[in-house]
């Protein structure tokens, strides 16, 4: 048989077919060999050097590894230019084509290209992981427009980059410089200006102070917008003339002619490339299994993800009978392997070319795309792949199936036949394909006079989201005896079965009826026990997803009924109030505005410096842990891990792994030289389980291969036996199982809470309880580290992305049995860490210092996305049990109150999480009586951790539910009850702190003031007057964050300071650079010190042998303690060079340091801080918790889509107090980061586990576990008006230079998006007369927003007291 196929192979290739691949990589010419059909571009690209394009999740999924492709189009005769997600393309797929990198458009040597240069001046980098990928997605975005793009296309362009720092705005203020705007902004040298003198920002066109540039040391003032990037030159000929350096399409490529490929892989994989249909046809009757791939999209996923193996794989990108765009007279043909971006283009053409009534599923369709993956994914994403996938959540299949589109199929021989769309998809991934068949093209018919198509989509996320429910619905009308009557109906839905389902009964009951609403009513009810969702369906909320399926069907009524109205045949159309229910979604371009007070202090402190690494993020010269050089024979390690939530471990049969290509060595508990009981505080934890697993993800071993992939693949065939045990899965089963952390309960009391309830001076009292969700923090580096054995095993030494590399050191001399003093860890940068790097990094590098040390090789581990995300922990889900007693005005007289967290399977640092969250508690309420108990669960699954806030927000977040409680009780706004019950200077909290320096009311009045709250109010309540399927809610929330360690041994910092005899200085501190902007602040603070510019201070990596036993860089306190460390190293050096400088008062910085030298004075220094007067005593309760605290305060105003449960921030408006601020711009993009990462946590962000409520998912298993299932926001969710001020005025005494901490404090305002929601909600649920309180959990997703606006709809699926389902 083989040899069969061998032969019809030789026949089908014939003579013509080439092996030789040829490719362009940044104007370099690139022969690629064969034998390297596994391998993805990406993985290519760093194998040669070019490390700037980045692995953020390896599913087309965050943008990280954007490239620009360009290829030659002949019978256009110009060159195309495309992003592309360079982790899902195969290497071969990108043959003759010229690939332009980040590193190919500008670097620090020869210039930064002016999207790098814009993007670094405008505070558009934090972490920059994420920071390659934006520029790239913008290049291409001007390379590839004839025209400047509009600012709204820059937007749209950027829907497939995730960044998880900034919060977008300074991105998107960065790239509009490049939209097309008024051109006479920039067209002088100098910045505009008004008859007034008034400096004009060129971004927005209004007047600002930032062309002024005289700051005073002794003097402040006040800038009211930081952006002094101007707009760039723009060549309207072929949009490329950026700069006079782009690298045009290579000439070669251009010429050549294409040849179709026959390639190889690894593991015996066939890439061929056909060029035409006849060769397509001959390899498939060859390989009915193979695949045919144009995009890779969802074959990438399937063999990454899902463990599939395709021996041959065909690509038809360059078939020319399958890329056929075609306009005929009844419909456009559209080949099968035309790519979307293709189909956009040709969509918006008919669309303007056309009459509108022949293309009413043409603009169906369009709309549905917009909002179709991201821009890289539909570059590549072609038609037919999308459909032959047989998705049951295809966006464009039902629109297929309802447009009454035709799909022409052609088999081996040639012969086609047609099969209309609604016939074609037979069941789960199944579709009318014969094995000799495959698809060749799809005619969408030109709809009639009053025919009607149109689409619908509800997803977690608007942009670049799978549906939840998505549906295509046509409708065409016949005139009959003066009446209009429905002559043909189509209603399909996606995401309601295994395959995209025809409400047929609906359809056959509407057809030969009058449209009216009657009629609708009758429908709804033929519809609900049409569409059937099982109770256990795949991907759960089903009250949800059914209320959708009537809640689309009601939006095409109105349309449909407005639209005959429109055309004159309707005498009664939809009424105004009534509109809200048609009115499409269109995203204005977004507005931020930012306002601070500038206080220098000497050269540098206080002025808004870029981030010191900026231009190396931007050019992709930033190395991460996994772009560092490897040393020679250098091995790659990938975890052996549990898949049951608690077992017995019975077995581990390695032999297949022993086996399996390029395996080195497995290692398990006993290979353990040292200690394999490890943990944070205590140590409760196992790095290899050895006898029983007690979550999902627990690591059991590490598999050692010489390759990433290898590793993986030898790691998946250990097979382990299990004996299963009960698992503990939800806070509720622990508490009721009594399943509690040892010693972890903890109670703080304040008054007489007893007494004041029972004393009956509360006119009131409420009771309830507050589900708090967890969230994944989603730093675009996974975990990664790098270990390596010096002298024989005898030092060990370490490159790790980690907050805590002296916790590195401990766990590996632990683990090694070495001393601490031979074991070092290093870390340039981390790609985001938000807490999650603080502790569950360390048994990562842990388990591969375990494989290194056996080897004496050094060893690399980088986790995929997917286990990063199982395994290393999230933030801590709570319960909060309240009982509160208050007046009748509102006044806050007792509250009783029960936390309880999830810490997972060990403590880890869950105890101190809970403890802060009691400490936060009552947020910034002054109560008399206070009783706060806590308590920590142990549940089976993998550890939870720190995260932004730790702890803070949750308990935070329970006591703004009992505040909005009380003021639904009371009929008040919460806002009143939130300013009634204020703590003032003076103030004792609950855990006995004296409040001192307390800007609380400054920040709520200057907050209300600037949102203007009564007319904001007055505003939202008309909004709501005039729109009953719309609605907008505002809402002001502060808060008051405690700045310390709440360890008392943890505030101290140490630092390293060197003087050169140049006049340069090197800094080396305990901290790590994670995009905070940490190192820039400390160079600041060195440079002001000794009095030089800041390009004279240089702030070396992290490192455990220069500054021993750091503190983790978290708590946000870490400018206020290694910028004072470095202060004093600062100071003592300057003490020493005093005599000196006295006697060469005209010498520069340079002259002084080389005096110095010569007259043998040491210029290094050690400087220590520990952060002064703070400690708490939990046994009795009482203590200086906090150095200080940071506040704030937010005001947000949403719209809800209530038939859908869709929303958007219109504005958001944040105040905070941040002292005498270091660096402006770094600390307002905190709070714009943290206040967009706070979105994320209360409206999308959910975590969906395997537990009770969640039973079609693997008991403990982690369902979200990829930016596929897992949405964080993107740039389209921000606040349309985005405004940041920071409180003037208002020295910190408590930290350097008047400053206060930023990092976690913003994070916590987001809530007031949540309660603006819910203030939404309340006027939805108004309208069916229910004015009665409700719970709203976070995130408040559309299933939690749509089934909590009670309607007719929701009530056939629902009670009016439904609590959708949440793991916590």
């Amino acid at each position: 048989m083989g040899s069969l196929t061998a032969e019809k192979e030789k026949l089908a290739l014939g003579e013509e077919w080439s092996e030789e691949a040829i490719i362009y990589v940044n104007g370099v010419r690139r022969v690629l060999p064969d034998g390297l059909a596994h391998l993805t571009l990406l993985q290519y690209l760093r194998e040669i050097g070019l490390t700037g394009t980045k692995l953020g999740c390896g599913e087309g999924g965050c943008g990280a590894c954007t490239v620009m492709v360009s290829s030659y189009e002949r019978h256009m005769k110009k060159s195309m230019h495309f992003a592309i997600n360079a982790c899902l393309a195969p290497l071969y797929s990108v043959e003759g084509m010229h690939i332009i990198t980040v590193e190919g458009i500008g670097n620090c040597q020869r210039g930064l290209h002016p999207v790098q240069e814009s993007l670094a001046q405008a505070h558009g980098s934090q972490c920059g992981f994420c920071t390659p990928g934006f520029v790239m997605s913008m290049y291409t975005l001007l390379r590839s427009n004839k025209q400047q793009p509009s600012e709204e296309q820059i937007e749209e362009n950027l829907a497939g980059n995730l960044c998880r720092c900034t919060g977008y705005r300074p991105i998107v203020d960065a790239f509009r410089v490049f939209a097309k705007t008024d051109d006479s902004l920039y067209t002088n040298s100098t910045s505009a200006s008004t008859s007034k003198g008034e400096t004009i920002c060129p971004s927005t066109g209004k007047p600002c102070l930032c062309g002024k540039d005289k700051v005073s040391s002794s003097t402040s003032s006040v800038v009211a917008c930081g952006k002094k990037h101007q707009s760039v030159s723009f060549s309207e000929i072929d949009g490329n003339a950026y700069t006079d350096k782009e690298l045009i399409f290579p000439p070669e490529l251009r010429l050549r002619n294409i040849m179709p490929l026959s390639l190889h892989g690894f593991g015996g994989i066939k890439w061929y490339r056909p060029l035409r249909l006849q060769h397509v046809l001959d390899l498939w009757s060859c390989y009915p299994e193979a695949k045919l791939v144009v995009g890779n999209t969802e074959v990438g996923i399937e063999t990454k993800f899902k463990k599939a193996q395709y021996k041959v794989l065909i690509s038809v990108t360059h078939v020319a009978e399958l890329n056929v765009l075609n306009v005929k007279d009844e419909g456009m043909e559209i080949g099968a392997s035309v790519r979307l971006t293709q189909l956009q283009e040709i969509l918006r053409k008919v669309t303007a070319e056309r009459p509108c009534h022949e293309t009413s599923s043409c603009t169906a369709m369009l709309e549905q795309l917009k909002w179709f993956a991201g821009k890289q994914i539909r570059n590549v994403a072609s038609v037919g792949g999308n459909i032959c996938t047989a998705s049951p959540i295809s966006d464009l299949n039902p629109l297929w199936m309802a447009s009454g589109a035709k799909f022409q199929i052609v088999n081996c021989k040639g012969n086609i036949r047609t099969v209309l769309a609604k016939d074609f998809f037979l069941g789960y991934r199944k579709v009318d394909l014969q094995h000799d068949e495959i698809l060749l093209s799809i005619l969408l018919p030109w709809t009639r006079p009053f025919e009607f198509v149109k689409e619908f989509k509800q997803a977690h996320r608007r942009e670049d989201d799978i549906a939840l429910v998505n549906a295509g619905m046509r409708i065409w009308f016949r005139k009959d005896e003066g009446s209009w009557m429905i002559s043909d109906i189509s209603i399909v839905y996606g995401g309601v079965a295994a395959v995209s389902l025809t409400a047929s009964k609906t359809e056959t009951f509407l057809i030969g009826n009058k449209w009216d609403m009657k009629l609708l009513e009758d429908a709804l009810s033929v519809l609900k026990e049409d569409i059937c969702l099982a109770h256990d369906a795949p991907g759960g909320m089903i009250e949800f997803r059914k209320s959708l399926t009537l809640s689309f069907f009601y939006k095409f009524f109105m349309w449909v009924t407005h639209e005959m109205n429109q055309k004159g045949a309707f005498k009664e159309g939809v009424h105004a109030t009534q509109l809200s229910a048609i009115q499409r979604y269109a995203r204005p371009t977004s507005d931020g505005n930012q306002s601070y007070e500038l206080v220098r202090h000497g050269t540098a402190v206080g002025l808004p410096m870029a981030h010191l690494s900026s231009k190396l993020q931007v050019t992709g010269g930033a190395e991460y842990t996994d772009d560092t050089p490897t040393p020679p024979h250098t091995l790659h390690a990938a975890l052996l891990l549990s898949k049951r939530a608690h077992a017995r471990i019975l077995s581990i049969d390695d032999s297949f792994a022993k086996s399996s290509p390029g395996f080195v060595g497995l290692f398990l508990s006993r290979d353990i030289p040292g200690s394999n009981k490890i943990g944070t505080i205590v140590h409760d934890e196992e790095l290899f389980a050895s006898e029983i697993v007690t979550c999902v993800g627990q690591v059991v071993g590490i598999v050692v291969a010489d390759t990433h992939e290898n590793a993986k693949a030898a790691s998946d065939k250990v097979n382990i036996e299990y004996k299963d045990l009960p698992a503990i899965l939800s806070i509720r089963e622990a508490i009721k199982s009594c399943s509690f952390h040892p010693n972890t309960e903890r109670c703080l009391v304040k008054g007489d809470v007893k007494w004041c309830f029972d004393s009956g001076i509360c006119d009131r009292i409420a009771e309830g309880e507050v589900q708090v969700g967890g969230q994944e923090h989603f730093y675009l580096e996974p975990h990664s580290s790098l270990v390596w054995t010096v002298d024989s095993g005898n030092e060990v030494h370490m490159l790790s992305s980690t907050q805590a590399p002296y916790a590195h050191q401990i766990f590996v001399a632990l683990v090694l049995d070495l001393p601490l003093s031979k074991v070092v860890c290093k870390t340039k940068r981390i790609g985001g860490g938000f807490g999650g790097k603080e502790t569950r990094s360390c048994f990562v590098a842990a388990a591969a210092s375990v494989a290194s040390y056996h080897l004496r090789r050094p060893v690399k581990i980088v986790l995929d996305r997917d286990v990063d995300m199982m395994i290393t922990g999230q933030r801590h889900s709570f319960l909060g049990k309240y009982k509160v007693g208050y007046t009748n005005d509102g006044k806050i007289l007792a509250l009783d109150l029960e936390l309880y967290n999830n810490a997972g399977n060990s403590l880890d640092l869950s105890l101190s999480v809970l403890e802060r969250a009691m400490f936060h508690s009552e947020n910034v309420y002054d109560i008399p009586h206070i009783k706060v108990r806590g308590q920590v669960c142990y549940t089976n699954f993998p550890s939870n951790t720190a995260f932004r806030g730790f702890g803070g927000p949750q308990g935070m977040l329970i006591a703004e539910n009992w505040i909005q409680r009380i003021a639904v009780d009371l009929h008040k706004i919460p806002e009143e009850i939130r300013e009634l019950n204020f703590h003032n200077e003076g103030s004792v909290l609950h855990y006995g702190q004296l409040l001192q320096n307390c800007t609380l009311r400054q920040v709520w009045d200057e907050l209300k003031a600037s949102c203007d709250f009564l007319k904001a109010r007055e505003s939202v309540s008309h909004f709501n007057l005039q729109n009953r399927w719309k609605k907008r809610g505002i809402a002001m929330v502060p808060t008051k964050f405690g700045i310390s360690f709440t360890a008392k041994h943890m505030n101290q910092a140490g630092a390293l300071v060197h003087v050169y005899t140049d006049g340069t200085v090197l800094v080396t501190h305990g901290g790590v650079e994670m995009g905070q902007g940490l190192h820039t602040k400390i160079a600041q603070i060195a440079a002001s010190s000794f009095n030089i510019p800041l390009s004279s201070v240089f702030v070396s990596e992290t490192s455990t042998d220069k500054v021993p036993n750091s503190s983790p860089t978290a708590a946000s306190a870490n400018s206020d303690m290694y910028g004072a460390a470095v202060l004093d190293a600062c100071e003592q050096i300057k003490a020493r060079m005093q005599p000196i400088a006295s006697r060469n008062k005209e010498s520069s910085f340079a002259e002084v340091a080389r005096a110095c030298y010569m007259e043998r004075i040491d210029l290094s220094a050690h400087g220590f801080y520990i952060t002064p007067d703070i400690g708490f005593d939990w046994k009795v309760g009482k203590g200086t918790a906090f150095n200080y605290y940071t506040y704030g305060a937010a005001f947000a105003e949403v719209e809800i889509d209530t038939l859908t449960g869709d929303f958007h921030t219109r504005v958001a408006d944040i105040v905070m107090d941040l002292g005498h601020s270091l660096n402006p711009a770094i600390d307002i993009g905190q709070i714009e980061g943290a206040f967009i990462q706070g979105i994320g946590w209360i409206a999308l962000e959910e975590l969906k586990w395997g537990d009770a409520d969640h039973k079609w998912i693997r008991p403990g298993n982690l369902y979200t576990c990829g930016p596929g299932t897992y949405k964080i926001p993107s740039v389209n969710d921000i606040p349309l008006k985005f405004k940041v001020s920071l409180l003037k005025g208002v020295p910190n005494p408590r930290a350097i230079h008047s400053s206060k901490a930023v990092g976690e404090p913003p994070f916590f305002l987001a809530s007031a998006v949540l309660f603006a929601i819910k203030d939404a909600i309340i006027a939805a649920r108004a309208e069916e007369g229910h004015f009665d309180w409700f719970p709203l959990d976070n995130p408040a997703t559309p299933e939690r927003i749509r089934m909590a606006c009670i309607d007719s709809i929701t009530k056939h699926f629902a009670s009016p007291n439904y609590h959708p389902k949440l793991s916590v």
